[in-house]
């Protein structure tokens, strides 16, 4: 039996838990770029981020199926 801990989604959590954390400990800061706060930026910037993650994930999770089927 794997160890949860090396299950795809539980590595991808951490992973978005990290970026989350980013943006909101830098959310209080006043800093300004083209009349937007830098926090937002952040956030816009991780929709390409979450897009990617999800396409990591699917293609890990087949292939962690095809595995599974092979044994």
């Amino acid at each position: 039996m794997n160890s949860k801990l090396k299950d795809p989604g539980i590595i991808l959590l951490y992973v978005l838990v990290a970026v989350v954390a980013i943006v909101l400990i830098w959310w209080p800061t006043d800093i300004y770029l083209l009349g937007i706060s830098l926090a937002g930026w952040l956030m816009f910037s991780t929709y390409l981020i979450w897009f990617l993650l999800a396409i990591i994930y699917v293609l890990w999770i087949e292939r962690v199926q095809k595995e599974k089927e092979n044994e």
